[in-house]
């Protein structure tokens, strides 16, 4: 299940890179985002600390959605099919070396020592919440707070976009 989701990280990064489209770009760092808190819980035994994640990210790139969109003409999005090909290729490739080869695949010998994966987790949030990091993670929110509010207050001036297409 890792593999698939490591495989599906893969062709989003790829498809990152193929793609000029600025409102395709936020939906595949989006996509990402969801991915990276999948392969997350998977590896922890508790997957409240991906959610926190997730739930964050989200929270900030709709905040970069709504002032791109704002600032995105209307155009349509069109579908450049080479580079779907070539994407599509490179990924049939990577599946079959990835699970062609046994070496690849994970195994019992990865379990960390032999640690309970419970306790681990446990001591991260609790570094993660830590009385050092306390201040961090207040300017993190305000940070944001204040950045929501500018993009609200800079997106209401009007209901058309802020660059008009040619």
């Amino acid at each position: 299940m890792t593999q698939l989701f490591s495989l599906c990280s893969i062709a989003l990064s790829m498809m990152f890179l193929l793609e000029s489209s600025p409102l395709f770009l936020s939906v595949m760092i989006i996509l990402q985002t969801i991915t990276l808190a999948l392969i997350i819980s998977l590896f922890t035994m508790s997957s409240w600390f991906s959610f926190m994640l997730l739930m964050i990210y989200l929270s900030g790139m709709m905040i970069v959605f709504i002032y791109v969109s704002s600032m995105a003409s209307n155009e349509l999005y069109q579908l450049n099919i080479n580079m779907t090909l070539s994407l599509l290729t490179m990924l049939i490739i990577i599946m079959y070396f990835s699970f062609a080869s046994p070496s690849l695949m994970p195994s019992d010998s990865m379990n960390l020592l032999d640690l309970n994966l419970l306790q681990i987790s446990a001591v991260k949030t609790m570094k993660m919440y830590s009385k050092s990091l306390f201040t961090m993670t207040i300017l993190l929110i305000i940070y944001l707070l204040l950045v929501m509010i500018m993009v609200v207050k800079n997106s209401s001036f009007s209901n058309s976009p802020m660059r008009s297409s040619k």
